[in-house]
């Protein structure tokens, strides 16, 4: 192994570590703008939703943030009725 293999492999590194550079230069770029997209199709729906509406949601996050086994309890249930409507609705046919 010679003076020029050594070269060509540190070349080739050093050109590996642009292309990573480069991919992650990309990526975040592409993050930053999908992250700007969502933040305003956020105010979007936030300005278009009616205030009492409003009120409901956040008083809905806020009693699942104290009781999150009851949401899940009552998905629990709302599952269970939905399954026993649907094979109830499939018999009379």
């Amino acid at each position: 192994m010679g003076i020029s293999d050594s070269a060509a492999r540190l070349a080739a590194e050093a050109d590996m570590k642009q292309r990573a550079e480069g991919a992650t230069h990309r990526t975040s770029t592409a993050a930053s703008g999908a992250q700007r997209a969502v933040g305003q199709a956020g105010r979007t729906v936030r300005d278009l939703t009616p205030a009492p509406l409003r009120r409901a949601a956040t008083v809905a996050v806020m009693a699942v943030r104290v009781r999150p086994r009851q949401l899940v309890a009552a998905g629990a249930g709302v599952t269970a009725a939905l399954l026993v409507l649907r094979r109830r609705g499939g018999r009379g046919k």
